[in-house]
């Protein structure tokens, strides 16, 4: 199958988006998004700190940060099980 049109010199987001949409169609397993990858990449970096989040992911304010790094409730419930 040829392209319908020549390669940019990069890719936009709508392709990411349309490639991954495929790739998971092709594969059987439910349809996310390029979006995600941004969601799980804070949650794991956040154990490092809010501002490391931040600076990773480009964002000009902490608060934008925390919208992307969902909180660690297996940690707060480990926690809280030794501390009582």
């Amino acid at each position: 199958m040829s392209p319908r049109r020549a390669p940019g010199d990069r890719y936009t987001a709508r392709a990411y988006a349309r490639a991954i949409a495929r790739a998971c169609r092709k594969a059987g397993v439910p349809e996310w998004g390029p979006n995600r990858l941004r969601h799980s990449r804070a949650t794991e970096l956040r154990g490092f700190g809010l501002d490391v989040v931040k600076t990773v992911l480009g964002h000009s304010k902490v608060e934008t940060s925390e919208v992307y790094a969902e909180k660690d409730m297996l940690a707060a419930i480990e926690l809280v099980s030794r501390i009582g």
